[in-house]
């Protein structure tokens, strides 16, 4: 008897550990996306992840088929960057996850005064530039397969629940 309930103990914290690994982020309706996470605490999350003084002006959830991202628009020494971390997506709540690991992309104005993320098939692959007047059209472009912004997310909003 009591090798069961070790067992079902066991079973329960890794469930409760696997459910808790995620923090939500947002929500699809039939007019859109919502982010119903604190913008406030997602913006710090992705401040600490990056960690270069990027300033983020905007955030939006854009999802293409099966690939599904929190999109951050901002400025780095006066040039625009984008960021897209990736999310995951829960058909039966219609809730979107930020996952521990979970990567991110970057594309950052170099000689371009305005890039955008090139996707193919709804993944994101690359920058692009959005002028043609611009002398050399270049994007910085950079993926990062794993990151800490779920880390970032918890810290922030553990640091927000002290004031």
């Amino acid at each position: 008897m009591r090798n069961i309930f070790c067992f079902l103990g066991l079973m329960f914290g890794i469930s409760f550990t696997t459910f808790s690994q995620q923090f939500e982020i947002g929500k699809a309706t039939d007019s859109g996306y919502n982010i119903t996470a604190d913008t406030v605490l997602l913006v710090k999350a992705i401040n600490r992840t990056l960690n270069d003084g990027t300033i983020i002006n905007n955030l939006r959830i854009e999802s293409v088929g099966a690939h599904h991202y929190l999109i951050a628009e901002g400025t780095y020494k006066n040039y625009s960057k984008l960021i897209a971390f990736v999310l995951s997506y829960n058909i039966s709540t219609r809730t979107y996850f930020a996952k521990q690991n979970d990567g991110y992309v970057t594309c950052a104005s170099a000689a371009c005064l305005q890039c955008s993320m090139f996707k193919e098939n709804g993944r994101i692959i690359g920058c692009k530039c959005a002028e043609k007047s611009t002398i050399s059209n270049q994007c910085n472009f950079t993926n990062k397969p794993t990151s800490i912004f779920y880390q970032n997310i918890i810290r922030a909003k553990q640091m927000m629940l002290k004031k």
